[in-house]
């Protein structure tokens, strides 16, 4: 992924569907895998597919007379991404903001906190 771009919500949900899969899967495929309130056309499914390849995030081979797409980027690689430009844009860059505003909030048990404070002791 050369340049980092945000997915949308129903390119998540697409992706989410590629990154299940253990193979490369046609537009068919991902269809047939949507959930039933996302009743979504071909058409639809392939302009979905066409922005996540121009992000870099999916690509596509040919095969037969189907494209197979396979993720470009694993899922941890694509939340690794946003989360850093989730602390950049909201938290103006540091993490110790982020951290503070989920104490804040309250969003943090006793099992995060722990969790964190072991993690912190490794690095």
């Amino acid at each position: 992924m050369t340049k980092w771009q945000r997915m949308s919500e129903a390119e998540r949900q697409i992706m989410d569907i590629i990154w299940a899969s253990d193979r490369p899967l046609t537009t068919s495929e991902i269809i047939r895998r949507l959930p039933e309130e996302k009743a979504w056309k071909q058409n639809t499914v392939i302009t979905f597919l066409a922005r996540l390849s121009e992000k870099g995030i999916v690509s596509a081979e040919r095969i037969g007379k189907a494209h197979h797409y396979k993720p470009s980027v694993n899922e941890q690689e694509y939340v690794r991404l946003e989360t850093k430009q989730f602390v950049r844009d909201v938290h103006k860059g540091s993490v110790f903001g982020l951290v503070s505003a989920l104490c804040d909030n309250g969003d943090l048990t006793k099992d995060d906190i722990e969790s964190l404070m072991k993690r912190l002791k490794e690095e």
